[in-house]
């Protein structure tokens, strides 16, 4: 059964079928590392935080580099060396057996694992073109939700057996499919694949030296923290904060699911142009303002009013995440120029990445802790962000065009 809103031209149905095998991987790794680095390889939670924080800040070192890379070589031999990259590092873990060997292969699987974003995008962009690509990103979306679920309960089939060799299927399973997905890559066709002329930046990134640009990055990584909102401030506020029971966290997760299944590609629809990703932006800032406010007010009624208003929180947030990966897309897409494609991408999900690495201790200890004041001081922070957005874009857009990359690059020959 198809389900409605997620047609995609033929060509690009593979390209999406990848993207569900993905996601399916992934999905058993995410839901099930934690029991298998601790159980099967023998390493204490201390030791799988401090391991996965060490992979995850190479990934941000080399994410610009390897953006970089993909401008060089082209999206589809870029996508599959990181496809194939993951799935070396994670059958690698199944050979460990102690935290430095953990800390290795950390760094090893957190390069790719970061850079793979921004090349996938470049790749969707490739693919698919400028009219269709904001579409086929938003599918592809839901159908990572979807595999993420099914990866999920394949992990809890797993826990229920609980063997040496059904714990290695979590990672030796999502080695797998990162290798099909890489085999397939090859077969996905494209529209353009390497820059026409091979040209390479010298020197520093042009990126990291337009300051209008990263303010616009910047500006993104605020309404980033809309993940760490949903995945950790309401589930810590409801626990303890609200009158709400913590069983009610579960089912909230479950409707955020299932509305970005149902509603992220519709409300893409007029995004595919820069005005298009600057509106998407405005809204999804406030109604990312309206999900914390609701939040600061549930603390304050019973706890009837506290579900009724976790509730309401988060299908703001949802439909407020909605209208940001759209937006984000969009306006990471128009502010790329198309030589420096990847290394543009990937400094504009470098901010992402870290603010989600420092969101925990944003939430948590700047909001969550102060209480219904944190959250009225977030919404603020929301609908500054939202009033900024417009013009920061539009001044990155004039300082990009002004620009003549003709005398900062050279050719690769020379």
């Amino acid at each position: 059964m198809r389900l409605p809103g997620l047609d995609v031209p033929r060509e690009s149905r593979l390209l999406v079928f990848i993207g569900l095998v993905d996601a399916i991987g992934t999905g058993l790794y995410i839901a099930g590392f934690a029991v298998f680095f601790t159980r099967s390889a023998g390493l204490s939670a201390t030791e799988v935080g401090v391991g996965l924080t060490v992979g995850n800040a190479c990934g941000l070192v080399a994410l610009t580099p390897i953006g970089m890379l993909a401008d060089r070589i082209g999206p589809r031999a870029a996508s599959i060396l990181l496809h194939l990259w993951r799935a070396a590092g994670f059958a690698a873990f199944a050979f460990v057996g102690d935290f430095v060997g953990f800390l290795v292969v950390s760094c090893v699987v957190g390069i790719p694992t970061r850079a793979i974003d921004p090349v996938s995008q470049m790749y969707v962009d490739r693919h698919i073109g400028e009219d269709l690509r904001v579409r086929v990103m938003s599918v592809m979306r839901v159908v990572y939700n979807i595999g993420f679920s099914v990866g999920g309960l394949l992990t809890t089939v797993i826990l229920v057996v609980g063997t040496r060799p059904a714990f290695l299927v979590i990672v030796l399973g999502n080695a797998a499919t990162f290798l099909l997905a890489g085999i397939l890559l090859a077969r996905v066709p494209l529209l353009a694949d390497d820059p026409p002329d091979r040209r390479t930046a010298r020197g520093w990134p042009r990126s990291l030296r337009q300051g209008r640009y990263l303010v616009v990055t910047g500006l993104n990584a605020v309404l980033v923290l809309n993940t760490t909102v949903l995945t950790l401030g309401i589930p810590l506020w409801i626990a303890t904060r609200t009158d709400a029971p913590p069983a009610v966290v579960g089912p909230l997760m479950v409707l955020n699911t299932v509305l970005v299944v149902l509603l992220q590609v519709r409300l893409s629809r007029g995004t595919d142009t820069r005005e298009g990703g600057v509106r998407a932006l405005r809204r999804a800032a406030l109604a990312f303002a309206g999900c914390v406010l609701v939040l600061a007010l549930s603390g304050l009624v019973n706890s009837v009013g506290a579900v009724i208003a976790a509730v309401v929180a988060t299908v703001l947030l949802t439909f407020g995440e909605l209208w940001h990966f759209a937006g984000r897309l969009s306006v990471s897409y128009a502010l790329a120029p198309r030589e420096r494609q990847g290394e543009y991408l990937s400094v504009f999900w470098l901010g992402s990445a870290a603010a989600l690495m420092v969101g925990p201790v944003l939430i948590t200890v700047g909001v969550v802790d102060r209480g219904a004041f944190g959250w009225l001081g977030l919404a603020a922070v929301f609908v500054a962000t939202g009033l900024a957005i417009g013009p920061a874009v539009a001044a990155a857009a004039r300082q990009l065009a002004a620009e003549q990359p003709e005398a900062e690059v050279v050719r690769g020959a020379a």
